[in-house]
């Protein structure tokens, strides 16, 4: 934008005392508004004394206003900071550079803007040429790319965690394993009984991660109890369903299912699960199309009080939550952990058509 800023210097008049407007002729006029950079002169102290269409229609300025008023309060106030220092350094003899946008009803535009500092022989600063140029695509696009790679660091951290409550799981699962051939008095079945959890568990995963681009029974969506069991299916009958029979919403699928397996995963380290008597009661009210899940622990350990801080896991799976317009309540109480997990919208309404 340097060599586009120097050619559009070379079309100013420039006045012979700091501040004064230029005056332009018609065909210098002309030229400059054809660019659809937005081009304005500035006084060293700041005063706008004129600007192009492109300008005018960007700052909201009618272009017969005459000029004269302050620049910077046209910007946005969360650019003044940076539009204030550019101006100073440019009123100093320095060129300068700023970001700065302008918001419309149809959208916002981004300004790339260079402050160029036009002197005089003596090299004193009569006036300012600030041009401004459209880079909205560039910094759309560039957004986009500072998100992807949050979403790809996210992903990652929940990869490293998924992997290390897996060895938690499978070790859960061992435990239960032995104490259940233990009471069948049988060790022989201790293989065939922890086969069939881990077998449990991949079912379960595959749930949880599969696509649900089928839409499921009769257009509706996986069915509710089904995808409750297929989470739960590895802890056999300590965790006790109950509730009426609806159809998920097939995006809603994933975030129901992470959210269980992450309260299971954390019940089998620490809650209900880890313990021989322990249990989950796992009830299920629909009110139309919203649900309402209550994850009640017995039996488990007794909790003196809650945890000093929510592990990455429990923050991920509550902050998709909290994505589809959800919320999560937790009670420490002293006899088990209860959860009250809220989702609107997440079933297929009762009064849904079918196809």
């Amino acid at each position: 934008m340097e060599t586009a800023s120097e050619a559009y210097a070379r079309l100013l008049p420039l006045g012979e005392d700091p501040g004064a407007a230029p005056l332009f002729s018609d065909v210098q006029k002309m030229m400059l508004d054809a660019t659809p950079d937005c081009i304005k002169v500035l006084s060293p102290k700041g005063k706008l004394l004129t600007m192009n269409r492109a300008g005018c229609v960007a700052l909201g300025v009618a272009e017969g206003s005459g000029f004269g008023m302050d620049w910077l309060p046209l910007l946005p106030p969360d650019v003044h900071p940076l539009g204030l220092k550019a101006l100073h350094d440019a009123a100093m003899g320095r060129t300068a550079r700023f970001p700065g946008r302008s918001v419309f009803p149809q959208g916002t535009i981004y300004w790339d803007n260079l402050l160029t500092p036009l002197v005089d022989q003596a090299g004193e600063v009569l006036s300012i040429l600030c041009v401004s140029r459209d880079v909205t695509a560039q910094t759309l696009l560039e957004q986009e790319r500072e998100k992807a790679i949050e979403r790809q660091k996210l992903v990652a951290a929940e990869m490293r965690h998924r992997i290390k409550n897996l060895f938690s799981v499978v070790a859960g699962l061992m435990v239960i394993a032995e104490k259940e051939a233990n009471v069948k008095g049988d060790q022989a079945a201790l293989a065939m009984i922890f086969r069939d959890k881990l077998a449990a568990l991949a079912r379960a995963s595959e749930a949880v991660f599969s696509s649900t681009d089928d839409g499921g029974q009769a257009g509706k969506g996986p069915e509710l109890e089904s995808v409750l069991r297929s989470v739960l299916e590895p802890y056999g009958a300590r965790c006790q369903l109950s509730g009426d029979k609806g159809y998920l919403r097939p995006e809603m699928m994933t975030i129901l299912a992470l959210f269980l397996h992450e309260l299971a995963t954390n019940s089998v380290k620490h809650g209900a699960l880890s313990t021989d008597a322990g249990r989950v009661v796992i009830a299920h009210i629909i009110d139309g199309s919203d649900l309402r899940l209550l994850w009640t622990e017995k039996g488990g350990p007794l909790i003196s009080a809650p945890p000093a801080r929510s592990g990455f896991g429990t923050e991920m799976v509550d902050r998709l939550v909290r994505s589809v317009g959800g919320d999560v309540s937790r009670s420490w109480l002293p006899t088990g952990l209860v959860v009250s997990l809220n989702l609107p919208s997440a079933l297929h309404s009762t009064t849904d058509d079918g196809p």
